[in-house]
């Protein structure tokens, strides 16, 4: 529990009211970073409280049970696939079950509470405490956005981005490929650092079956 409790301290603490007048760019990064502690309650909530034999299980007994109305599993995963050349390396943990693709299911006005199902059917929450390398890169956080658009690049994925400095170190660090010895390996086609991206929409074809399939089948558990 120790990696949990320190890293949501990390996160959170402190994020008082001077810190807005004393450094904005603090401010805004600690409210960036909270995405991942509310995503990571919500998973948690949903482990802990609603039976099955896997997490999307549990999230699908979540949803019958409660009758959430306001849900879909049809929200693009694209930028929860990040992989090395194009799918030709996964972070460490990465699941090749259901055809080694994430889901993205989202409830919330179809939005904002994200959940990410690898293929072994296990939420990927940056905060649990066994997260793997895949967890890391590929988790999933809550969106200040009500639907993807526009408002969503601002307060949601451009935040994410390097330009703005917001990501923890931690997660930062594992979207790299690293050596026995933990450095980064340099590719010595491009000279540049091996990292795990999010493959570009004109390479999500290669994906599309394998999502369709994914999303058939837990639309299909949830209204059966």
């Amino acid at each position: 529990m120790y990696f949990q409790k320190a890293h949501i301290r990390a996160f959170c603490f402190p994020l008082v009211v001077t810190k807005v007048y004393d450094n904005m760019w603090y401010a805004w990064k600690q409210l960036h970073l909270f995405r991942y502690v509310i995503s990571y309650q919500q998973a948690k909530y949903i482990v802990d409280n609603y039976k099955g034999r896997t997490d999307e299980e549990k999230l699908i007994n979540y949803i019958v049970k409660e009758k959430i109305w306001n849900w879909t599993a049809e929200e693009s995963t694209r930028l929860h696939l990040k992989s090395y050349n194009k799918g030709e390396q996964y972070p460490d943990g990465h699941s090749y079950a259901n055809g080694g693709v994430n889901l993205k299911v989202v409830t919330n006005a179809r939005f904002r509470s994200e959940f990410i199902i690898n293929g072994d059917g296990k939420f990927l929450t940056l905060l649990d405490e066994h997260a793997t390398q895949d967890a890391k890169v590929n988790c999933s956080s809550f969106n200040y956005a009500r639907q993807n658009d526009y408002i969503h690049q601002v307060l949601d994925v451009n935040p994410a981005g390097e330009n703005y400095n917001y990501e923890h170190q931690f997660r930062e660090e594992a979207r790299y490929i690293h050596d026995k010895y933990g450095n980064r390996i340099i590719d010595t086609n491009t000279g540049k650092e091996k990292i795990f991206a999010a493959p570009k929409l004109s390479n999500m074809n290669q994906y599309e079956n394998n999502v369709n399939k994914f999303q058939k089948k837990f639309k299909g558990r949830v209204l059966s």
